[in-house]
């Protein structure tokens, strides 16, 4: 059902291509601001919260949910809004992973007390 919905109009090509190109900084990022040994989880953390917000962008204004896209929606407003909200969702994705695999293996990440 979900994979008739997806027709290929300019909504669709538009949030596909702000998604391609926010891949790019938002796991930068997610990798560069990680504080935990294992940066996998992390990355498919960001990787997750990205096409999570692709999917919400289809269900908003694309054609997941209602047959016809919303009325003002055209390809450029679809590539923007993706390109933000994909690289938020993806460096909040990572975030969220990350706070997970600290909070899971927290002695790793614990400051020595020094004895004086």
């Amino acid at each position: 059902m979900v994979l008739s919905a997806l027709s290929l109009d300019q909504v669709t090509i538009g949030a596909f291509f702000g998604l391609l190109i926010s891949l790019p900084i938002a796991l930068f990022l997610v990798y560069w601001l990680s504080a935990v040994k294992n940066r996998t989880a992390v990355i498919l953390g960001g990787l997750a919260g990205a096409i999570i917000a692709f999917l919400v962008i289809l269900a908003w204004a694309g054609t997941l949910i209602f047959p016809n896209p919303i009325n003002g929606a055209n390809g450029a407003s679809a590539f923007f809004g993706g390109l933000l909200l994909c690289s938020a969702a993806g460096l909040i994705g990572g975030i969220i992973a990350d706070l997970i695999v600290a909070r899971r293996n927290n002695r790793d990440y614990r400051r020595q007390v020094s004895h004086e």
